[in-house]
């Protein structure tokens, strides 16, 4: 009973922590193009309209990796209000934490895009030979992939459990 006290009370505290994150991501991330878009656009509107399409794609592109964060943070606030209405080993559950898995793995992946479409596009208005095309693996993206991993299967793992338990209460 203990334990189940404290698995709702810690859930309800990390889902409002997600909510926040959920909150707080956009608004930063549009206060944080108000303020550097202005600056970054070109200057002369002709010479430089390539230059602003470029840019405004770019911008869009990386764009990406925080709406997957969001998408991935959603799962997790669904994963923490269900565990505070006392759903813990369900097959919806183990769903979840199969998406969030495959969220974190997809963070991981979405740089391999990202960076080579977004230093294409910022170079592609430079003369021939200046171009430039920059793709690269970090630790981050490592840890992302392995953590997805770990997750994925933390989510079959789960999925069989629900069965068993499924299975349990339907002999007793």
């Amino acid at each position: 009973m203990q334990v189940q006290l404290s698995l709702k009370k810690w859930a309800a505290i990390l889902r409002g922590l997600t909510v926040a994150a959920i909150v707080v991501l956009p608004i930063t991330i549009a206060l944080g193009l108000a303020m550097a878009l202005p600056s970054m656009l070109p200057a002369t509107a002709q010479a430089d309209a390539a230059r602003g399409w470029q840019l405004s794609v770019a911008v869009l592109v990386g764009l990406l990796n925080p709406a997957i964060l969001l998408w991935v943070l959603n799962q997790m606030r669904l994963l923490f209000d269900a565990y505070t209405k006392g759903a813990v080993l369900t097959a919806d559950n183990a769903a979840l934490i199969q998406r969030i898995g495959q969220g974190f793995l997809a963070l991981a992946c979405a740089p391999l895009f990202i960076q080579p479409v977004q230093t294409v596009l910022l170079t592609l208005s430079n003369p021939p030979g200046q171009r430039s095309l920059s793709i690269g693996v970090e630790s981050d993206m490592v840890f992302f992939a392995l953590s997805g991993g770990l997750i994925i299967v933390i989510g079959w793992a789960m999925k069989e459990a629900s069965s068993v338990a499924a299975e349990n209460r339907a002999f007793v």
